[in-house]
Order: C-alpha cells, then sequence, then structure tokens
C-alpha cells in the first residue's frame, strides 16, 4: 500500500508532547523519543497501531472536524471493530491544530474526503458554552445549598465522616454559604458572557467528510 503521507509531519502536541502524521497513520501524545521510534517501525513495516494508545490508521477516518481558532484537537470519526469511534488528536493550542489541518488536507482531498468550511449558526455556537453554564450552575448551586445546611450542623456522631464533609463542614462554618454563592454567580456571568460573545461571533467549523 502506497504511503498517504511520503515524509514525516511532526507538531508539538498537548503538554510537550508530539503529534506524528507519517505514512499511514496519525500518531499522537507520544515523546521526541516515540517519534523516533515510530518512524523506525513504519519504515522497516513493523508499526502496530496496537501498541500506541493514540495511534490512527489513515485509512480507517472516514471524516474529521474541529473548530476554526477555537479547538486545539481535531476530532476524528474512525472505522474500528466495534463500529466506530471519535477520537482527538490534540495539538498544543488551537494555531497548531489548524496549521496541523493546513498541510494534511490536500492529503484527505486526494483519498475522498470533501472538505467544506462554515460558520456556525448562532444557536449551534451557544450550545456547548450553555451545557457547561448549566453545569456550573447546578454544581455551585448544591454547593451553596450545602454549605448554608452546615452552617448551623453539629455532628454528634462518632463515626469518622469523609475528609471532604468534614472540609466542607468546616469552611461553611467560618466563611458560611456567602462565598460559595458569590463564586458561582462571577462563574455564571463569566459563561454567559462567553455564550453572548459566540452568538455575536460564531465561530468557523472545519468539517471533511470521505464520499463513499
Amino acid at each position: 500500500m502506497r504511503a498517504v503521507f511520503e515524509k514525516p509531519l511532526i507538531f508539538d502536541g498537548k503538554d510537550k508532547k508530539i503529534v506524528l502524521i507519517y505514512s499511514n497513520y496519525i500518531v499522537s501524545d507520544i515523546t521526541k523519543e516515540g517519534v523516533d521510534l515510530c518512524i523506525e517501525k513504519i519504515n522497516k513495516n513493523e508499526f502496530n497501531t496496537a501498541v500506541f494508545e493514540s495511534a490512527i490508521n489513515v485509512e480507517d477516518i472516514f471524516e474529521y472536524e474541529f473548530e476554526l481558532n477555537v479547538d486545539s484537537y481535531v476530532m476524528f470519526g474512525v472505522k474500528n471493530s466495534d463500529g466506530t469511534s471519535y477520537e482527538n488528536v490534540e495539538f498544543k493550542d488551537a494555531e497548531t491544530a489548524k496549521l496541523a489541518e493546513r498541510t494534511f488536507k490536500e492529503q484527505f482531498e486526494k483519498l475522498g474526503f470533501k472538505r467544506k468550511e462554515e460558520q456556525l449558526s448562532s444557536i449551534a455556537a451557544a450550545v456547548s458554552p450553555l451545557i457547561i453554564t448549566t453545569l456550573v450552575a447546578i454544581i455551585g448551586g448544591f454547593l451553596t445549598w450545602f454549605a448554608y445546611e452546615l452552617e448551623d450542623y453539629e455532628n454528634t456522631r462518632t463515626r469518622v465522616v469523609k475528609w471532604y464533609v468534614y472540609l466542607m463542614v468546616k469552611i461553611s462554618k467560618a466563611v458560611g454559604y456567602l462565598p460559595f454563592l458569590i463564586i458561582t454567580g462571577l462563574i455564571v456571568l463569566i459563561c454567559l458572557f462567553w455564550v453572548v460573545k459566540r452568538m455575536a461571533n460564531p465561530p468557523f467549523k472545519i468539517i471533511a467528510i470521505k464520499e463513499s
């Protein structure tokens, strides 16, 4: 089988790791030493994706997508023995992810991928931050209620309690529930500002799908 990527493409990954795109493979979350090992194995036709936790065979990819200038990763749809799965290849930052996609998009187009760049609608752009805002509000509201209930709590039991319950009791008795309420309110306001910002200026999304 002819190699899709004839020369190694190397990019900075997350947490000082490396992303290698070479031959018919995308290998992420590896060290600099691991890059040399992968290249050597690939050149000798001894590379096995099962040995590496974050290795994808390009031939198994049926789509990829990411939000331009937002996501620091590219999400690949991959066919496997269980059907399909989605795997994120993490890069150093959003700029590196954009550079990587610009570098490998031509090879994917030759494999029959149809690539398009489209701007999200205001509603679609708001979905992810709204979910996060809701989770923050729920968790923060629970902690605030919990701290309020514990303000006058007196432990009459001799049984040892969990460390986090003990910590919450101590904090609640020392500062009360208001700090939890204020912090939750501030975080929710920041999240809402994020929602409004994305709705006012929705990001562009790159989607590439392999045509049958």
